[in-house]
């Protein structure tokens, strides 16, 4: 079964790049994992919140990060 993880495909999912069992993908703009795969290592997550939030962040204009508290 595919769940949705994010909303927002990445230019580069680091997600996808660290899952060992090849449980995630990417589909019509979004990425999902597949439940039937995954083992729940925690990976992705900690790749995502690492790598694709921070970069996500540093391109955001001064005025947006103020608001973000």
């Amino acid at each position: 079964m595919l769940n949705l993880i994010c909303v927002t495909n990445c230019a580069s999912c680091f997600a996808q790049q660290v899952c060992a069992l090849r449980a995630i993908s990417p589909q019509a703009g979004s990425i999902y994992v597949d439940t039937g795969k995954c083992i729940g290592c925690g990976a992705c997550r900690t790749a995502c919140l690492t790598f694709s939030l921070a970069k996500t962040l540093r391109k955001k204009p001064a005025e947006w990060l103020k608001g973000a508290a």
